[in-house]
């Protein structure tokens, strides 16, 4: 390693100093830059146009990078391009599958789906591309991206979608798992003991417009401005410990007889009859359970898919090259000459 040179007392160096140690400094970097092109392109041979291969068919780099240069800037922080290759993996698979079972998309399946999205987002065909070029999307591109989606969709409905149940019984449970109730959060237990104390006076008609009243006046969580402390519905694991805790074990209509206190102040809280009957929310909830059940299938169904098949993997994100250390010290340090009197 170049050892560090010794500063003079007073600072001054010599101009020709300056221009010897320029002229080293200018030598080291175009050795780094010259050493870090030799490696990179030595570095995985052959393979290095390509980043994996899945059952023998190939995904490049370019491909890679195209599809990485897609991905908006904000997210690319998110989403590294190891997470996309694998991403990239698991579609090849299932479209390869797909083909093994002889699903295909139609021209017009694919079209009835852009034309949908359209009509969902209000816009025009004209409107659309003119979207896509504002973000260097083709249309064929579009089309392609719907083509393989919908094949996707089949292969997953046909295979393990189908087998797929909601019962009486998970949709009985869920309803009765959530509870739905108010809060009012203060700084200080006297605060909150004070505001019980007022509440204990209220008939139980009126208690949740007057729990509604207070919780807009006094509570400091910043949404009971505007919802006035209603937290909807919620199931266990959503609330802090104690919260849950203390909601769950309520009668409707009841409220804490004491401060329930938590990392963000003193609650108190108001347990209130759900908004809508089991048979009101059957639908939703059976809808909800049978894709949160679709969700967890899919990574299954692909990890016994990857376990079947041959995938090599080529691709390493890159990072700088650093310089072998002995050639850092073969630019020659000019010692600095002493200041003339």
């Amino acid at each position: 390693m170049a050892k560090k040179q010794k500063r003079h007392p007073s600072g001054a160096r010599k101009r020709q100093s300056k221009s010897h140690s320029s002229k080293a400094l200018v030598f080291v970097l175009l050795v780094a830059v010259v050493i870090g092109v030799i490696l990179l392109v030595s570095k995985s041979g052959e393979m290095r146009g390509v980043a994996a291969t899945v059952n023998g068919e190939e995904i490049t780099t370019a491909y890679l990078e195209e599809q990485y240069s897609r991905i908006p800037l904000e997210y690319q922080g998110f989403i590294t391009k190891e997470v996309l290759l694998n991403q990239t993996i698991n579609e090849v698979l299932l479209l390869q599958e797909a083909e093994k079972q002889g699903i295909e998309v139609t021209e017009e399946d694919v079209q009835k789906e852009i034309d949908a999205a359209m009509e969902t987002a209000g816009v025009t065909e004209e409107q659309l591309e003119q979207r896509l070029a504002e973000q260097n999307i083709t249309m064929e591109y579009l089309e392609d991206l719907y083509t393989k989606q919908l094949t996707i969709n089949s292969l997953l409905e046909e295979t393990i979608f189908s087998e797929i149940e909601v019962t009486d019984s998970e949709i009985d449970a869920f309803y009765d798992s959530r509870v739905r109730a108010m809060h009012i959060l203060l700084e200080t237990e006297e605060e909150a003991l004070e505001v019980i104390e007022d509440l204990k006076k209220v008939s139980l008609n009126a208690i949740e417009s007057r729990f509604s009243e207070i919780a807009k006046e006094k509570s400091i969580d910043p949404s009971a401005a505007t919802n006035a402390g209603d937290l909807g519905e919620f199931g266990r694991g959503q609330m802090v410990p104690e919260f849950e805790k203390a909601a769950f074990a309520l009668d409707e209509y009841a409220f804490t007889a004491k401060p329930v206190q938590s990392q963000f102040g003193y609650h108190i809280i108001l347990k209130l009859p759900k908004q809508q009957t089991l048979e009101e929310q059957y639908a939703a909830i059976g809808d909800a359970l049978l894709s949160q059940k679709k969700a967890q299938a899919v990574p299954i169904y692909l990890e016994q898919m990857r376990s079947k098949a041959d995938v090599e993997i080529f691709f390493e994100e890159e990072a700088p090259t650093p310089v072998p250390q002995e050639l850092v010290t073969v630019a020659p340090v000019v010692p600095e000459e002493e200041p003339q009197e």
